[in-house]
């Protein structure tokens, strides 16, 4: 065994903690007070990246209600080994933004597509040229996605070359401070992903004593709608599409298993093999940040995380054909849960059959049944029907889920732990508009 493979949880349980997340904040603020500068929040804002146009609405308020300065990077699309469902990715952006911006209390139209490369071009080369980018994104932004360019944007100074090299610039920038994508805030070490993670960071910037005022907070975690107090009569069906290998999966899990009695829906769970699995790149900023991301999430909602033994390959594949032992037994997303809370915070390897076997115990299942179908191949052919579906609701990320009626039609799906807020306010609002 690789001493890497040995050391691996331990390291991550390091780097996942307070103690490590404490000394770096300490360390930037050291540095900050050395060299006397200014709190800086970096926003690298991408101008027909719908998640940059909803946070470039609340800059104005963050610069108002906080003792900080705001540098906007303007930036172009995300490289394809970040992003390599790119086009998916596009159209799920814009269908996603139309749907959680009235939520946030914020602006997105409903009728808006996508804006033409010509258009976002010319955008772009105000945006280059602006002396005031807090206030221009905000407006060429709206603009661009109004489909309605002012004039004004069409003669400017600034050239070809100079814009290809400002975006050049920006998008090393952004490398070097250690991520990949759009939307995104970065403060002292740490990266903030548009509206759905900038609570943390004004927690963070409260913390230090930057707020100005006693306002309510500019952002907030949204909420469940309430669970219904009655039998829901209507069919309705979710189903979840998870990994095993997904830090997001494994923190959306005990919600998921408390879903059905909950919101009085059947639920379906899909497992599906992790995306390097199925030939999509992960590069390792992206997974570093994913890592980080899921252990601030998994404190806020109380589920342990940290010390990992990453289960990727033969860890997934053995896992995987136990899949129809639980599912007889009626514990598929019990099994997966603790499959999960052992890799992903209690560092097992879970190739192993020690621990495959103590998985199927913690769930009350018999791992003499069970061990009969360890290492099968029959449940490829499920795990491959579940991917298809996946795609063919516009989905390749895990988790996701959809929203089905009786007549099998789907009424809404989604991907992230962070949008299964957004599906129980459409299972309510559907039940809603039947009575």
């Amino acid at each position: 065994m690789k001493i890497k493979k040995i050391l691996s949880p331990s390291i991550t349980n390091f780097i996942t903690s307070s103690l490590f997340r404490d000394t770096r904040r300490n360390y930037y603020e050291i540095k900050r007070k050395l060299y006397r500068q200014n709190h800086v929040v970096h926003f690298f804002f991408q101008i027909d990246d719908p998640y940059s146009y909803l946070a470039s609405q609340l800059l104005k308020k963050i610069i108002n209600d906080y003792q900080i300065t705001i540098h906007i990077h303007l930036v172009g699309a995300p490289d394809k080994k970040a992003a390599p469902k790119q086009q998916e990715l596009v159209q799920f952006s814009l269908k996603d933004a139309k749907e959680i911006a009235s939520y946030h209390g914020l602006d997105f139209p409903a009728t808006a597509s996508l804006p033409s490369q010509s258009d976002t071009h010319k955008a772009m080369l105000a945006l280059a040229n602006s002396k005031d980018l807090v206030n221009d994104s905000l407006r060429i932004g709206k603009q661009l996605w109004d489909h309605n360019l002012s004039t004004q944007t069409k003669t400017l100074p600034v050239s070809e070359v100079e814009l290809d090299k400002i975006l050049a610039k920006n998008k090393l920038l952004r490398k070097k401070l250690g991520h990949y994508q759009s939307g995104m805030f970065y403060y002292a070490g740490e990266w903030y992903w548009g509206i759905d993670r900038l609570p943390y960071l004004e927690e963070r910037m409260k913390t230090i004593g930057l707020k100005k005022n006693n306002s309510p907070n500019i952002s907030h975690f949204q909420e469940n709608s309430k669970p219904l107090n009655q039998i829901n009569k209507t069919g309705l069906t979710v189903e979840f599409f998870i990994s095993i290998r997904s830090p997001y999966s494994y923190l959306a899990l005990p919600e998921i298993l408390a879903f059905q009695k909950k919101y009085s829906v059947k639920t379906i769970i899909r497992p599906i093999m992790p995306m390097v699995m199925r030939s999509l790149v992960v590069p390792a900023k992206k997974a570093s940040y994913i890592v980080m991301d899921a252990k601030r999430e998994s404190d806020r909602i109380n589920i342990p995380f940290g010390i990992i033994n990453d289960p990727l390959g033969r860890a997934v594949l053995r896992g995987y054909s136990l899949n129809s032992y639980a599912q007889s037994q009626n514990k598929l997303g019990e099994y997966l849960l603790t499959f999960c809370r052992l890799a992903w915070s209690k560092g097992k390897d879970m190739s192993l059959e020690k621990n495959l076997k103590l998985a199927i115990e913690v769930c009350s299942l018999d791992w003499n049944e069970a061990k009969h179908h360890l290492d099968n191949s029959e449940w490829q052919q499920s795990i491959e029907e579940n991917r298809l579906q996946l795609i063919k609701s516009g989905l390749w990320g895990v988790p996701s889920f959809r929203l089905i009626d009786h007549k099998n039609n789907e009424l809404f799906s989604s991907w992230g732990r962070d949008r299964i807020w957004l599906l129980t306010h459409k299972i309510d609002n559907y039940i809603n508009r039947q009575h």
